[in-house]
């Protein structure tokens, strides 16, 4: 693995160890115990170098991990049979002469140590050259130490041989307590069918059948399944072929520390989902009105637009705030709506910290008496010039009688003073008609103006007493999520297409599982799926 790639992934790390680190008050202690304890086994690898490859042997008692252990280093080393029917202590074979501090890392104890000279082994060992095969405990022991070596080891490896043998591969604590914990690791994981010698005829096709189902139901239907005698050594070779593929790459480590930060980043990130809503500035107006209809509102200002327009008046009432119990509702509501898909952490603090109806209730009712109600005639405009219209009118009207009464002046005359009597009548119309219409215009334009002042009041209490309160828990979600979704992007890119990635060199293409995206809460080790 290349510096680039090493800065990379302590990039990765330092995210996801923000990401724990913000979601203290809100993520599940397991979680960020695992998350923890994986990041800090990742940077130790990173410490380490990834210049080799980790192979481990798991399986139950009798599966024949140890035998496998032998077959494939070619050693008699690891104990089996009568002499110890359970494995106990971690046993190691090194393909490599500087493995010591990797080994001192597994915890591997010098006396369970073997090594594979390939200078002299010659080109069949030589083609595993890196490799450090491990023989785990029985994971089904009854001694609670020899589990938790296996749940130790486990996310620290880089390819999983899981050995099971035909009397117990439908364990319900292997597939339980293990498998499916693994899921989103299949493209680095064998199951190995041991003692196959022992099947009768026609017995091998019914059981890999039902292994391969069992998996699937698992989550892991990209996993080759290689059926393997380790007694007579049938299969064998075809094993030592896949590690040698593994081997060759030099990826597997690269890969699996990104399968494993992939695999914490999922787990965080299905406790703050991108559905989530974080930004609640935009709809502050949108709630504000909520409280307008509550404190009726839009009816006092047809009120003040009405009474505007008829130019009548009345003793200027204050604005009533919502009552306490419409108050309630509507916080419920408001609550319901922010926290929806959010996990229960997050919806909690979201409520407790949420300012409560009282508060609500206070504030509403000092800014609503502080809202000035717009009544009385409004300045700037006047009936003026329609009754000086109607004045006129009227004068010519009595002068234009008199004349066509041949009292005062002609009677042409009075017939033309009747005439312009009869326009100023129609100004004065004009006049009076453009007086109300003016009414109306300042009448809605109060309305509109008293109901924004409301609404601007109340929107400011919305921010003040419900967001600004919530405002450090939104931030946090959705920092979370932001940290999680760069590196999952960032876990996505591979040298090889998607689908298409075999790096185990099993000769099956390693696709994603269905049960990576339905089941989210997927376990950092097997330590995880076990509690």
């Amino acid at each position: 693995m290349g510096t680039q790639d090493e800065q990379a992934y302590r990039a990765q790390v330092a995210q996801l160890r923000a990401a724990l680190e913000i979601g203290k008050p809100y993520l599940p202690i397991e979680l960020l115990k695992q998350g923890y304890e994986s990041l800090g086994s990742i940077e130790r690898r990173l410490d380490l170098g990834v210049d080799h490859t980790i192979v481990a042997l798991a399986g139950g008692t009798g599966s024949g991990k140890s035998s496998t252990f032998n077959a494939i280093s070619g050693l008699e080393f690891a104990d089996v049979g009568v002499r110890r029917p359970t494995t106990a202590r971690l046993a190691s074979c090194t393909w490599s002469s500087d493995a010591t501090e990797l080994l001192d890392w597994l915890e591997v104890d010098p006396d369970r140590r073997i090594s594979r000279d390939t200078a002299l082994d010659g080109a069949d060992q030589a083609a595993l050259h890196g490799m450090i095969l491990l023989d785990l405990p029985d994971h089904d022991s009854v001694a609670e130490h020899h589990r938790a070596i296996v749940d130790k080891v486990l996310p620290l490896v880089d390819v999983l041989i899981w050995i099971v043998d035909p009397q117990k591969y439908a364990d319900e604590a292997l597939h339980a307590g293990y498998l499916r914990s693994l899921v989103g690791s299949e493209a680095s994981m064998i199951v190995a069918l041991n003692q196959i010698d022992t099947l009768p005829a026609g017995g091998l096709g019914t059981i890999t059948s039902d292994i391969s189902r069992l998996l699937a139901q698992d989550g892991l239907e990209a996993v080759e399944i290689r059926a393997i005698s380790a007694r007579t050594g049938e299969g064998v070779t075809e094993i030592r072929e896949d590690l040698r593929k593994a081997v060759s790459r030099r990826t597997m480590a690269s890969r699996r520390l990104r399968d494993e930060l992939a695999k914490l980043a999922r787990a965080i990130a299905h406790h703050t989902p991108q559905s989530v809503t974080t930004e609640l500035e935009g709809t502050v107006q949108w709630e504000a009105e909520r409280y307008l209809v509550a404190a009726g509102i839009p009816a006092l200002a047809d009120e003040i637009s009405e009474h505007t327009a008829l130019r009548t008046g009345r003793p200027v009432p204050s604005v009533a705030a919502p009552s306490l119990a419409s108050l309630n509702g509507l916080r419920g509501r408001w609550i319901e709506r922010v926290t929806l898909n959010m996990r229960k952490p997050f919806a909690r603090e979201v409520s407790q910290r949420a300012g409560s109806s009282e508060e609500l209730a206070t504030r509403l009712a000092q800014v609503s008496s502080e809202v000035d109600v717009p009544w009385g005639a409004p300045e700037g405009v006047s009936r003026t010039w329609t009754w000086i219209l109607v004045a006129l009118s009227g004068v010519v009207g009595v002068l234009a009688l008199l004349g066509l009464a041949g009292i005062v002046l002609t009677q042409a005359v009075g017939a033309g003073l009747l005439l312009v009597a009869l326009v100023l009548a129609a100004g004065a119309w004009f006049a009076d008609r453009q007086f109300a219409s003016k009414l109306r215009s300042e009448g809605r334009e109060r309305a509109h103006e008293f109901r924004q002042s409301v609404a601007d009041a109340y929107a400011g209490v919305v921010s003040e007493v419900l967001i600004k309160p919530i405002r450090p828990i939104l931030d946090d979600h959705r920092k979370i999520s932001a940290l999680t979704l760069g590196v999952l992007n960032a876990s996505g890119g591979s040298d090889e297409p998607e689908g298409e990635r075999d790096p185990v060199g099993t000769g099956r293409h390693a696709t994603a599982s269905p049960a990576e995206v339905d089941h989210p809460q997927v376990s950092l080790s097997a330590a995880e799926g076990k509690k």
